[in-house]
């Protein structure tokens, strides 16, 4: 290979390929690549970021499509491009070096290290003039000053080594008590008046309200379910909603969900669907359906490939300008809607309030439909009306526009959330499409992602090229128990089984009793890291904890619900200082810690029993529907000419009923 030159020609990551015409002489990460920087002595230059990242393009435009600045870099340091969202083992990595350093990170995430992958610098975003002094600085420090260079390493590695640290402990008690005091200090950071938490930017963080939610329905906290309807009801009104085409951008960047980061990512929006499917269940919001039904048709329209599996993002940029495609001029309005415009203008608040930057305006609304109906005198129909006509009239427009890029790479975890996504809105709308979609991409996953051995992470023109992490093996476990409850089809449940004992062979830490990040296949840089931190998706620990759980109940597997117990208890008292950080935890804490149930359901209407039931909003049961015995749990249970519901508490069980209603009291 010639690294004199620039070599992404070859990558399959649309991120990758962005960067193939840069004068810098970029590598894909590879240990030919290491070895190579060994060789010549020059340290790494690693530039992390993905391809919807609005930053990453500002640095690439002043500094790596620079001649200049190029020369620089490629004379002194070996440059390897990385897309974090193929290699987020390698994120995570250099990420903590800059959270190390500089107490915050992001992206484009530039990392300096040792030919062997070592860091000893990182930082984000540097404007050019700042970058090449750094460059110049470095490549000094490296060459000049080795044994202040190795301060730098090993300091960095220790930091790594204490973050990654996770004591086994002892056995512990989840009390309600705890949880409890836990959500009082969780209410104090809600932003009572636009919703989220009080803090900008704001993300979306569905996790999280999945927890509040559940735990605002079990315990009838009515603050957390306030909080969480006033959340739910304002997002899809903001700027960080497509108010034409549905779909949610990744955050936004004030308290009032107004101005987003204009990216469009496929996991925000699968979580998102059962979220609002879910609220549905316990508020009754017609808006939230059609939260549900736009942002389906989006990624049916804009993310589903030809092989019916969804692709990763929608970047921020087009025509070098961030949310140009999604903004609109009032004069441009005005000559479109004519006498519309003034109704338009005050329901999208076409005003100072929705005005950006260089006149542009962000399309958002402040109520809801029947509240604005009444202001205007209007009827609520007619008003309805007026919305849909106004949606027909300018997506066209606006689809003439020049689109922002689209990541088509695939990603198993990321589809497996949208996977129980579209199960969750099929279990509450009773849409079969929903259902077909969750399923067709569940197929091409084991059947192009899955060699029987390893799961492989990404899939783009027609190769697999990562080996999966423990996120990809956790979430597709999480949306096969999701499929199996919504179908009551055994091969899935027993294809969740499959994956979860590869993961114990490929994961498994005997000291700690947790799950590596990466496979043991792989041998760690630095050293072995455990992702536990729940964030805008939750920690692959968290969903692993919570699988075994569930299938520990669906599969009378009292090994796999010690193993959850196990690996709670070892974060345990972390989590009542930063619930956020821990939210998909605290749904296991609250599993433990309060009433869970196993619904089992057996004969000829087994399965159309269990969708009534799970119309309702049960956060706290498995269910399991069968027409005959061919579970352990379901064993002893079949009655001829009948079919029987069996609520059940550790496996202690109420008498069967034999209708919903009566099932409905029960629970």
């Amino acid at each position: 290979m010639n690294f004199q030159q620039n070599n992404l020609k070859s990558a399959t990551s649309p991120y990758l390929k962005q960067h193939e015409n840069n004068p810098v002489w970029w590598q894909s990460w590879s240990d030919e690549v290491l070895i190579h920087a060994k060789k010549v002595n020059k340290p790494l230059l690693i530039s992390i970021g993905y391809s919807a990242c609005h930053w990453c393009h500002v640095m690439e435009h002043q500094s790596f499509e620079n001649k200049e600045v190029a020369k620089v870099m490629n004379d002194n340091f070996v440059c390897i491009k990385i897309d974090r969202e193929e290699r987020p083992d390698l994120d995570a990595l250099y990420m903590n070096v800059s959270q190390l350093i500089h107490q915050s990170g992001g992206w484009p995430l530039n990392v300096f290290a040792l030919p062997d992958g070592r860091p000893f610098y990182g930082g984000t975003y540097f404007p050019k003039a700042q970058w090449i002094e750094l460059l110049e600085n470095i490549n000094h420090l490296y060459h000049h000053n080795q044994a202040k260079t190795m301060e730098y390493v090993n300091s960095i590695a220790d930091g790594l080594n204490k973050m990654e640290t996770i004591e086994l402990k002892s056995s512990s008690t989840f009390s309600t008590n705890k949880i409890d005091e836990t959500f009082e200090f969780w209410q104090q950071q809600f932003d009572d008046e636009w919703g989220g938490f009080n803090r900008a930017p704001k993300f979306m963080l569905p996790n999280a309200w999945e927890t509040i939610l559940r735990y605002g329905t079990q315990t009838k906290n009515e603050n957390c379910l306030i909080q969480t309807k006033i959340t739910l009801d304002r997002m899809p009104f903001g700027g960080i909603y497509d108010q034409l085409k549905g779909g949610f951008s990744r955050y936004s960047v004030d308290p009032y969900w107004k101005v987003p980061h204009f990216e469009k990512m496929l996991y925000d929006n699968g979580q998102l669907l059962s979220l609002y499917s879910n609220a549905y269940k316990v508020f009754g919001e017609e808006e939230y359906k059609t939260v549900v039904e736009e942002t389906i048709n989006w990624l049916k329209d804009e993310m589903l490939s030809p092989e019916s599996v969804f692709y990763a993002a929608i970047d921020a940029d087009s025509e070098g300008e961030e949310g140009k495609y999604y903004v609109w001029k009032s004069d441009e309005l005005k000559t479109i809607l004519k006498n519309d415009f003034d109704l338009f203008q005050q329901y999208y608040n076409v005003n100072e309030f929705g005005e950006w930057e260089h006149g542009n305006n962000i399309l958002m609304r402040l109520t809801d439909d029947e509240d604005f109906a009444n202001q205007q005198n209007i009827s609520y129909e007619a008003l309805q009306a007026k919305v849909s006509e106004w949606k027909n009239l300018l997506n066209p427009i606006r689809v003439q526009r020049i689109k922002p890029h689209r990541d088509k790479k695939v990603l198993t975890s990321w589809n497996a959330l949208t996977i129980k996504g579209l199960c969750d809105a099929f279990i509450t709308f009773e849409n079969d499409e929903y259902l077909d979609l969750a399923k067709n991409a569940t197929n091409f996953i084991l059947e192009n992602q899955w060699n029987g051995e390893v799961l492989f992470r990404n899939y783009k023109d027609n190769q697999t090229t990562i080996p999966g992490f423990l996120d990809d093996y956790t979430l597709i476990i999480e949306a096969l128990i999701k499929l199996y409850e919504t179908t009551s089809e055994i091969n899935y449940l027993e294809t969740a089984q499959t994956f979860t004992e590869e993961t114990f062979n490929q994961f498994y830490n005997q000291k700690n009793k947790m799950f590596a990040y990466k496979s043991h296949y792989d041998t760690p840089l630095v050293n072995e890291t455990f992702e536990i931190y729940d964030n805008v998706i939750s920690s692959s620990n968290s969903v692993m904890a919570n699988n075994l759980f569930k299938l520990g109940k669906i599969l009378n597997q009292e090994k796999y619900i010690e193993q959850a117990k196990q690996m709670l208890t070892n974060i345990e008292e972390k989590i009542h200082d930063y619930p956020t950080g821990f939210a998909n935890w605290i749904q296991l804490y609250l599993n433990f810690a309060y009433s869970f149930k196993e619904i089992v359901i057996v004969g000829e209407n087994a399965l159309k029993f269990s969708k009534q039931i799970q119309q309702c909003y049960v956060p706290n049961a498995i269910f399991v529907a069968s027409k005959t015995e061919n579970l352990e749990i379901t064993q002893n249970r079949f009655i001829k000419n009948k079919t029987s519901i069996h609520i059940c508490e550790n496996y202690t069980c109420q008498l069967p009923v034999y209708s919903v209603k009566e099932a409905y009291k029960n629970i």
